[in-house]
């Protein structure tokens, strides 16, 4: 016997439709809520969607954002909409538990506030204390501080992250929420500005003659016992000599007389170093202001640049192809005036 004429019904056809996908479903008076979760959008024969991007939540239909804590017993619906997609999904709130939960503040926001598309998100700076009930200061651990954008809520750093964090890809101000366990105690400010390849003068703002700090990333250039460049943060850290020679170019001196240049092969990753001789580097403005990036005269397509884009001590200072003027994060100065009396 043959049947012909029917196709098996899709087995995933009764979860047509949008659902809510990663989303916690109890807390407790006191608590934060946490807004994680996605919509999970269903059809049949078709692949599952997740969509997380601009969320918004309501709880009984009214607008709840990530970080407010909840103040009443009882069972709600919470609804989560993200890229025009909507469902709801079933939230119990339980009576407190445990003690009072403890307060935290910031004390110190992040210091790098200007970025640019491209750029990864840094937490140097961030400092943040908590108390109990009865005033007692406790530890604060890294991975209970959490860094979020304000109208997108997209999770952008942790206080556990070593180097750098989210990657920007949109340009514009943004208020960035510092939270503590998921409640929101405080906000600031950062700019993200476009990363578009610009096109540079014969001639660009340049250092003035004098004794300067080089910083990168918030960490500061500085010679390992071999004379190699690297990222490292001392209680004295190493001095530059700038001299201006026209044509966008200066040399950068040590103390010792020493120059700051390469040698050997100009190629992807050589060290910068200590040599004996004046080296001259072209410099470009990236701010209009003491922000600069360094490429050898020779082969302006190159740029200094911390390796792996990384901020932490000990990160080699290196060369690598970049051909736009418009340098990435990791490979921008900037020259802090300081006073050496005892040479030139």
């Amino acid at each position: 016997m043959s049947v012909t004429g029917q196709r098996r019904e899709c087995p995933l056809k009764q979860y047509d439709g949008n659902w809510a996908f990663g989303t916690t479903q109890t807390f407790y008076v006191g608590d934060p809520f946490d807004g994680i979760g996605q919509v999970e959008v269903m059809r049949p024969g078709r692949p599952v969607q997740l969509h997380e991007k601009n969320r918004k939540w309501e709880l009984d239909g009214v607008r709840i954002r990530p970080g407010e804590v909840f103040t009443k017993v009882g069972n709600f619906i919470m609804t989560i909409e993200s890229n025009g997609y909507k469902t709801a999904y079933k939230v119990e709130v339980l009576p407190a538990k445990g003690p009072q939960r403890p307060v935290a503040k910031v004390v110190s926001y992040p210091v790098q506030t200007e970025y640019k598309v491209g750029d990864r998100f840094y937490i140097d700076g961030i400092k943040v204390v908590c108390h109990d009930a009865d005033g007692k200061e406790l530890p604060v651990e890294g991975k209970e501080i959490t860094f979020f954008t304000s109208i997108s809520n997209t999770l952008i750093g942790a206080g556990s992250q070593c180097g750098g964090g989210y990657q920007f890809n949109t340009a514009g101000k943004k208020v960035v929420e510092v939270r503590y366990n998921y409640v929101t105690i405080g906000k600031f400010t950062i700019n993200v500005a476009d990363n578009k390849v610009k096109t540079l003068a014969p001639e660009t703002k340049l250092p003035a003659t004098g004794w300067y700090h080089l910083r990168a990333m918030n960490n500061y250039l500085n010679l390992d016992a071999s004379g190699s460049a690297e990222l490292r943060k001392k209680t004295v850290n190493q001095v530059f000599y700038v001299e201006n020679k026209g044509n966008n170019q200066i040399t950068l001196q040590l103390a010792n007389g020493k120059y700051l240049g390469i040698t050997g092969t100009i190629k992807n990753g050589v060290r910068v170093t200590a040599v004996h001789s004046a080296y001259r580097w072209n410099v470009y403005s990236e701010n209009d202001a003491d922000i600069f990036s360094l490429r050898p005269s020779t082969h302006i397509k190159m740029v200094v640049n911390a390796s792996g884009q990384k901020n932490s001590d000990g990160t080699p200072i290196i060369l690598w192809q970049y051909t736009a003027f418009n340098a990435p994060n990791h490979a921008e100065f900037r020259f802090i005036r300081t006073k050496l009396s005892s040479f030139h």
